[in-house]
């Protein structure tokens, strides 16, 4: 949007993408039509929109990080996975130093 002059009804279908929720791209409109608000400089714009960008970037790549897991885990210790999950049980295997050391651990331990 970058300026509140850019705001119209029209984009609500572009916003309502982002939030998911015809409610809140409403509000999100009107707060952006009834705002008082200083208008940002172009420097600030710039580095807002840096700034989303990286967030989307770390969103995508945790999301292909957690896939990866989830196959690894599934291939390496399926049952482990099917019982705590993944990331419990990549973590469990982490610190017990692999899963040769995990599986001789008495269920006390654990």
């Amino acid at each position: 949007m970058e300026k509140r002059d850019n705001i119209t009804d029209e984009m609500k279908d572009a916003i309502l993408n982002i939030v998911l929720d015809d409610e809140k791209a409403q509000q999100v409109i009107d707060a952006a039509k009834i705002s008082m608000g200083q208008d940002m400089s172009e420097a600030d714009t710039v580095q807002i929109k840096r700034f989303s960008e990286r967030c989307v970037e770390l969103i995508t790549f945790r999301e292909s990080l957690a896939e990866y897991l989830k196959q690894r885990m599934n291939a390496v210790a399926p049952n482990l996975a099917a019982l705590i999950g993944e990331i419990v049980g990549s973590k469990l295997i982490s610190h017990a130093g692999g899963l040769t050391n995990l599986a001789k651990y008495p269920a006390s331990t654990i």
